[in-house]
């Protein structure tokens, strides 16, 4: 067996590996369309992520050109990409998005501060009716697309 695994090893770094390469955001996120736009349908940016959050940028090489030890994380809810910095907003967008989806199926109300911040999302009343359980450190906003959330407040409804 340690045998084969030596030659294997051999085999791959004789064929080259790609080189490594820092990346911007903007890179990711055209070497992410170009993924999904070669993939099948059905297939789509989610199936890049890890375990962690993260986009597996191996996988996004042939797009990068080359391979990144960066990381880049990635809303399973909204599908935004963001930097290694921004890390948590993902994971916060995620959670508090179910919450309000769940919250309006229910109730048919969105979740909102009322006359002063109309589209912020009302962590208090989602925490006080069970939807959620941790609440995020920054505000969120409905946005007019598909109510989906985001961290600008420029692009709400």
């Amino acid at each position: 067996m340690l045998f084969w695994t030596k030659n294997s090893r051999k085999r791959r770094l004789a064929a080259g590996s790609p080189p490594a390469v820092q990346v911007t955001l903007e890179d990711v996120k055209l070497g992410v369309l170009r993924y999904e736009a070669e993939m099948p349908e059905g297939i789509n940016r989610k199936s890049l992520l890890l375990p962690d959050g993260s986009l597996d940028l191996r996988r996004l090489s042939r797009y990068l050109g080359g391979v990144s030890e960066q990381k880049f994380y990635l809303s399973r809810e909204t599908y935004e990409i963001f930097e290694e910095e921004d890390r948590e907003i993902p994971y916060f967008l995620d959670l508090v998005q179910v919450a309000v989806d769940v919250y309006v199926e229910e109730t048919g109300k969105l979740p909102v501060l009322k006359p002063d911040q109309p589209h912020q999302v009302d962590y208090r009343l989602l925490q006080r009716e069970h939807y959620l359980k941790e609440i995020p450190p920054f505000p969120l906003y409905i946005t007019d697309q598909e109510m989906l959330l985001s961290h600008r407040p420029k692009q709400i409804i």
